[in-house]
Parts: structure tokens; sequence; C-alpha cells
């Protein structure tokens, strides 16, 4: 996975991922609407930060919108995202990314997902169409109007970013206990990733200017790449209670430390009972 905000959208994607140690899948079931942890309009924002020595400062935000459809053979949702650095950090690295998933409503697996990345000079697009086989058919274009066609085979739990944000946010954490570790993939680019994840336990979150939620706190071990080491593990906090928000992840990096936490939100379904103050 190439691009920096790329990554950055990734790891925000990561809650949704929550348990992974390359098993077998997590069950897909059918999904009750009135448990569904999200609803037609909800909106998130999320602000990256980057800190490096004496350096700590937000450099950009990530928005999500999620909106219920019925024009076509079954019930979907839509969820539309973009990612931007802010004019300051334009001028050293600008960032204009967007991206778009249309997932079943009755058990939220993957339909279609695309991906448009600006990322300084590195650009990219990603189209992917997920059929009953699982199997995806891929369409790339990379830089200079490279443009690749494939045929990826996935597995049940096999998910594109966006969708598996929203997948996650429902599966049943009850019955977990700390160190349960679960199963899921995802696909980017022309490749299938399996991630590595262990749920920690309940543990306060302090969010800057937003106030403190109670959280479910996983922990991920990531893949190495262009960014990370594949050393690291990664924390992850998820608010306790029914909407299941991501509220903030940190990173090491091959070069100072990723965060990002939650700003804004709006259109959520359940009361924030997490949020303790």
């Amino acid at each position: 996975m190439k691009g920096r905000y790329a990554l950055l959208f990734f790891l925000w994607t990561c809650p949704a991922i929550l348990w992974a140690q390359g098993g077998e899948c997590i069950p897909v079931p059918n999904i009750v609407p009135e448990r569904l942890s999200f609803k037609d309009g909800e909106q998130i924002t999320f602000v990256a930060n980057y800190t490096w020595g004496l350096i700590n400062t937000g450099v950009g935000e990530l928005t999500t919108v999620v909106s219920y459809k019925e024009n076509g053979p079954e019930p979907y949702f839509e969820t539309v995202a973009s990612v931007k650095t802010y004019g300051f950090f334009d001028v050293f690295f600008k960032v204009r990314d967007s991206y778009e998933a249309r997932f079943r409503a009755k058990n939220l697996t993957p339909l279609y997902f695309y991906r448009d990345i600006h990322e300084g000079k590195y650009t990219i697009e990603n189209q992917f169409r997920f059929n009953e086989d699982y199997s995806i058919d891929a369409h790339i274009v990379r830089s200079n109007n490279r443009i690749k066609d494939t045929v990826m085979q996935g597995k049940p739990c096999t998910f594109d970013l966006m969708t598996l944000l929203y997948f996650a946010r429902n599966i049943e954490t009850s019955t977990l206990d700390a160190g349960d570790q679960l199963s899921l993939s995802f696909v980017i680019d022309e490749e299938i990733h399996d991630l590595f994840f262990r749920y920690m336990g309940i543990e306060q979150k302090k969010v800057p200017g937003v106030g403190t939620f109670r959280c479910k706190k996983f922990s991920a071990s990531l893949v190495a790449g262009v960014v990370f080491t594949g050393k690291e593990e990664m924390p992850i906090w998820i608010s306790d209670d029914e909407n299941c928000l991501p509220i903030w992840l940190e990173s090491p990096t091959t070069v100072g430390k990723v965060s990002a936490r939650i700003s804004k939100y709006s259109g959520l379904k359940f009361p924030l009972t997490s949020k303790v103050k």
C-alpha cells in the first residue's frame, strides 16, 4: 500500500478490522436493521496528527458519510470519504484522496469500491466489483495511465477498506475476553492482506476538544511496507456503546508517530453513552 495518506485512511479503517491472526474467517451473518450501529446520514470527521521529536501537529482530516439506498436489486448502503491535508501542509505534500463504497444492507458485505489517490506526485485509482463467489474484478490505474485489469480470489471475510469500517462496527464483542483474536482481510491495489488483531479490554480515552470516552481497546500488528516496519503494535480505541465509533488510533512509523482522533460527528443512531465527560 503506497501513499502516506492512503495509509492514514487505512489506520482509521483498522478499528473496523479489529481482530485477525490469519485463522478462519469471522462469520458474516445477516444483521437485524435495528441492531446496526449506524444509520443513513451519519457523518464522522477525524484529524490526522504527526509527531516527530518536538513536532506534534494536525496535518489533515478524513470525513466519512453513509447513506441508505433502495434503487437496485437489493437495499444497500453507500459511503463516501475524502482525505485532505490542511492548507499549510499542501505546500510540502498535498493530499486530495476520495473513496466510495457500496455494501449490502442485510450483512454489510461489499458490492463495489472506488479509490482515487492524489498524494504529492503519487496517483492511483482502484475500482473493485465483488462477485457472489468472493472473486473480485479489479481495475487499477497507476501513474502515467498504466492500466491493469485482474481478478483476485477473496474469502467470505474479505472487504474493501470502507466497507470494513462499517462491517466491523457491527461485530458482536460482548463475548470477547482480553487476548482473544479473530480473522478478517482487506483488498487494496491488486493484493489481499490478512491482519493481526487482539482485544485488550475496556479503557478510558481523552480526546482534546471532544471529551473523554469509555472505549474498547484493540491492538493490531501491521503489515510491513513503505511507512510501517511490521514490528509495531497499534492501539485502537472504539466507543463502548451501540454506535461503536472509532475514537483514537496511534502507531509508530519508520519516522515519528502517526495518530488519528475523532473530531466531529453527527447523525448518530444511538445516544453516545460512552462519553463520560
